[in-house]
């Protein structure tokens, strides 16, 4: 048993080491994924439906600060996505409307 919880805890702390660290939230909508930064904060929420991205997603980097959000349909961007820089401003160039994972038209104003 000491073993089990010794090799558990190294290949937790090799994962995390490596930014792999992923929990999965299964629900009767569906699934998401949530990653997590080495250090433990959060990184990434992505909803999934059957195996696909498939509904919002959300990024943050390090510090807390919101990366990037957006929603997939059927695993590609769809709708509208935000993306920010380090300051938390717009990024007006990335951000926009999204058909079929293709940018094809910037944010309204």
């Amino acid at each position: 048993m000491k073993t089990l919880i010794l090799v558990t805890s190294l290949l937790f702390g090799a994962a995390a080491a490596a930014g792999g660290v992923q929990t999965y939230l299964h629900s009767s909508a569906g699934d998401a994924q949530v990653t997590f930064h080495t250090d433990g904060t959060r990184k990434n929420v992505t909803e999934y439906v059957e195996g696909r991205k498939h509904g919002k997603s959300e990024q943050w980097r390090r510090d807390g600060t919101l990366e990037w959000q957006g929603e997939f349909r059927d695993g590609l961007k769809s709708g509208e996505w935000r993306y920010f820089d380090e300051s938390g401003a717009l990024d007006a160039e990335r951000s926009g409307l999204y058909e079929n994972g293709q940018r094809v038209a910037s944010l309204p104003q």
